[in-house]
């Protein structure tokens, strides 16, 4: 399994329509409305790097209002 923060950069006036829209990704865990550098920040879990790609890729970069993803893999949990 692997784990992972995505930390997502939306349009300005889209931020509450790309948080209801990647609630709808099975692998995103949990989700929150962030103020600072990102806009929405997600913890995502995925079977491999492969789904986690995918999940990015094909998913979270095909929602309308998405400017740019940022991803930080979990290394441990403590």
């Amino acid at each position: 399994m692997v784990e992972a923060f995505i930390f997502i950069v939306a349009e300005p006036n889209k931020i509450d329509k790309v948080g209801t829209e990647v609630r709808k990704i099975e692998n995103v865990k949990e989700a929150y409305a962030v103020t600072g550098e990102f806009d929405i920040v997600l913890k995502v879990e995925a079977k491999d790097f492969s789904e986690l790609s995918k999940v990015v890729k094909d998913k979270l970069l095909g929602i309308a209002g998405v400017v740019k993803t940022t991803t930080s893999v979990v290394i441990e949990r403590y």
